[in-house]
C-alpha cells in the first residue's frame, strides 16, 4: 500500500498484515501519538448471519470476574484476573518512571531516554489491556452464538463504583474498564443481531434464589443469611447473573429460582507477547 507524500516527498509504502489483504480498505490515516507512528485503517467488515432464536441472558460484570454470564440452563464465568495484573503492572511502572523522570534535569539525555521508555511501555500496555477486553467480548459473544441467544441484559455496577471503600478498592474501581468491555458486547453483539440491554442490578448477587432474603456477601461462594433457608455453595456471580436474569424477565426475584446446571469457568484467549514493554 502506498501513501502520497508532501511536495517533493517520496511516496510512504507500507506492508500490510497478512489479515488485511484482500479485504476493501476505506480510508488510511497516519497518526501521531505519544513518541510514534500509528496507522490507522478503516476497512469493510463482511456481514454477518443474524442469530436465529428467542433465548434470553444475563451478564453480571465484575472485576475479579469480568463476565458471568448465564440464560439460565448454563452459565460462563470469563476471568478477569489477567486484566487486573496488567492494570497493577502499568500502575507499578508508571510510578518508577516518575520516580526516575523526577530525578532528573529538563532537557537532558537521561530524561528522553526515560520519557522515551515511558510512552513505548504505555503504548505496549494499553495494547495489551484493548486485546485482552477484545478477546473477552469475543469469547462471551461466542457463547451468545452457540445457544441462540438473542437479548442479553447487563448489570449497570454505576452503585458500586460511586461507594468510597479505602484507597485501594477506590484505585480499583476507577480503573475497571467495564465502559470499554460494555461498549464492545455492545458492538460485537449488534452486529449478530442480539440486543444489549442495561439493567440496575442492585440486589442480584445478594438475594437468595431460594427464599429472596437478601444477604450482604464477602466471600466468592454465596451464602443465605436466612436460617431458615441455609442456602449456600453456588458461585455469587452466577447468583448475580441468573438474579439480573429473573429480574429483567419476571420483574421480581422468584422464590425458588433454580440456578445453572452447568457452571464453566473460563479464562480469555490471548495472544502470547513476543516482546518485553522495556
Amino acid at each position: 500500500m502506498c501513501l502520497s507524500g508532501s511536495r517533493n516527498q517520496k511516496e510512504l509504502r507500507i506492508k500490510l498484515p497478512v489479515r488485511l489483504r484482500g479485504i476493501e480498505i476505506r480510508h488510511v490515516q497516519l497518526v501521531w501519538h505519544r513518541n510514534q507512528y500509528w496507522l490507522h485503517v478503516v476497512v469493510e467488515k463482511p456481514f454477518l448471519t443474524k442469530v436465529q432464536g428467542g433465548n434470553k441472558a444475563a451478564i453480571d460484570p465484575g472485576e475479579v470476574h469480568a463476565v458471568a454470564m448465564t440464560d439460565g440452563n448454563e452459565a460462563v464465568v470469563i476471568s478477569g484476573r489477567l486484566l487486573r495484573s496488567l492494570h497493577r503492572l502499568r500502575n507499578k511502572k508508571l510510578r518508577w518512571f516518575q520516580r526516575a523522570i523526577s530525578r532528573t534535569k529538563k532537557g537532558s539525555r537521561r530524561r528522553r531516554k526515560l520519557l522515551d521508555a515511558k510512552y513505548r511501555f504505555l503504548n505496549n500496555i494499553d495494547r495489551r489491556i484493548e486485546h485482552v477486553l477484545h478477546a473477552i467480548s469475543a469469547e462471551a459473544v461466542r457463547w451468545c452464538i452457540d445457544r441462540g441467544v438473542s437479548i442479553v441484559y447487563v448489570g449497570d455496577p454505576s452503585s458500586v463504583r460511586e461507594k468510597n471503600c479505602g484507597s485501594k478498592h477506590n484505585q480499583r474501581m476507577s480503573q475497571w474498564t467495564f465502559g470499554k468491555l460494555r461498549r464492545l458486547l455492545e458492538y460485537k453483539l449488534k452486529r449478530q443481531g442480539i440486543k444489549l440491554i442495561s439493567v440496575d442490578e442492585r440486589g442480584t448477587a445478594g438475594t437468595c434464589p431460594a427464599c429472596t432474603v437478601y444477604t450482604k456477601q464477602s466471600g466468592r461462594t454465596y451464602k443465605c443469611g436466612n436460617k431458615d433457608c441455609g442456602f449456600k455453595g453456588a458461585h455469587r456471580d452466577v447468583v448475580g447473573s441468573s438474579g439480573i436474569l429473573d429480574k429483567s424477565v419476571n420483574k421480581v426475584f422468584t422464590k425458588g429460582r433454580v440456578l445453572p446446571s452447568k457452571v464453566q469457568y473460563s479464562r480469555p484467549m490471548v495472544l502470547a507477547s513476543k516482546k518485553k514493554a522495556v
